[in-house]
């Protein structure tokens, strides 16, 4: 897993280097991160295997989002911030909780 993130987060740099820019695709990292705070499935599952459980929900990101992906639950790993905790956060509280460790 530590390989296919590494490898994706170098797909990304090398697409910001060129004149291609990757498709962010908000709406669906937002459902992502809504699903993530809410669906104790998909949660135990990611904490396994994160592409699984993307896999198995029907998340199919490409390298820039998954790098996107990767970056904010390792935001919330330094934190210390497990979304079992936080499960009951709003947006805006949850992105001030993240913003203060940006």
């Amino acid at each position: 897993m530590v390989a296919l993130v590494r490898q994706r987060c170098v797909a990304v740099h090398q697409m910001a280097s060129s004149s291609e820019k990757p498709e962010i695709r908000v709406d669906v990292l937002r459902q992502l991160a809504e699903q993530g705070m809410r669906d104790a499935e998909f949660r135990a599952v990611a904490r396994g295997d994160l592409q699984a459980a993307l896999d198995q929900f029907g998340y199919h990101l490409n390298d820039a989002e998954m790098a996107l992906v990767v970056a904010f639950r390792d935001s919330l790993a330094d934190a210390g911030i497990d979304l079992d905790l936080v499960s009951e956060f709003n947006e805006e509280q949850l992105l001030g909780l993240l913003g203060k460790q940006l």
